[in-house]
């Protein structure tokens, strides 16, 4: 799951928008993430923009993966 990097002339590059993802209705969904820790929120934007992948098409890759994938996967339990 990659997005292709696009160059403008006389600027940096410009990560796309992924059309992968458009939704098909005129329903929209927000997901909100509260409480991330900086210090690894920083690190993956760094990463990201590295790598020319907009943290949305990122979020939603890892989404789709893991409701097409066949084993079930629970949340740990606290210890």
């Amino acid at each position: 799951m990659a997005t292709e990097a696009v160059y403008t002339r006389g600027m940096a590059k410009k990560r796309g928008y992924s059309r992968e993802f458009t939704p098909k209705t005129e329903r929209r969904v927000q997901l909100l993430i509260d409480r991330i820790p900086p210090t690894l929120y920083d690190a993956v934007r760094a990463k990201a923009k590295r790598e020319g992948v907009s943290l949305r098409a990122l979020v939603l890759g890892w989404l789709k993966d893991w409701v097409a994938s066949q084993e079930p996967t629970a949340p740990e339990e606290p210890r």
